[in-house]
């Protein structure tokens, strides 16, 4: 039905690819397409760097067009300090008129029970500064802040007494 996609044979086109050269480089790229004319078109192309016992690093531009129209550069580090503490820091720029667009740095506790995630982020395009924490218990096999930092952290007992 042409009503349905706008006036469109076709609607909806998405896709989301990996290619991992090799154990620790992977070229990401995603996309989201829209055909009528005024649709939301976005695209992203980005390679991460990763380490799994100690970080991941990861530098990557978007493209978005439609009812809004912006080029981003992303950029995310994630390091593995000690045995106890993993730094995170993010940061976003627009290679349009807005400029910077944010930052943000987080510490994460890696304690005998627990991951507590502790941070601070700030939004220049909306002059806002915000305050996170998360407190996330570690007996879980594979832990939203270890998917998410690229670091291995084991669930606690996995290695014994600790």
């Amino acid at each position: 039905d042409r009503e349905d996609n706008h006036g469109q044979h076709a609607g909806l086109f998405d896709y989301d690819y990996r290619w991992h050269l090799g154990d620790r480089f992977t070229v990401l790229s995603d996309g989201y397409f829209d055909f009528f004319s005024e649709g939301l078109r976005t695209a992203s192309i980005g390679g991460v760097l990763s380490r799994p016992d100690t970080g991941r690093f990861y530098l990557g531009y978007r493209m978005i067009d439609g009812p809004i129209s912006s080029h981003i550069v992303n950029a995310a580090l994630s390091y593995k300090m000690s045995q106890k503490w993993i730094g995170i820091l993010g940061s976003s720029f627009d290679l349009g008129d807005s400029g910077n667009i944010g930052q943000s740095l987080s510490l994460v506790r890696i304690g005998e029970s627990l991951l507590i995630r502790m941070g601070v982020n700030y939004d220049e395009s909306r002059d806002n500064f915000g305050v996170n924490l998360s407190i996330e218990p570690r007996f879980l096999a594979n832990s939203r802040i270890a998917r998410r930092t690229g670091v291995d952290i084991r669930p606690s007992g996995a290695y014994g007494f600790e």
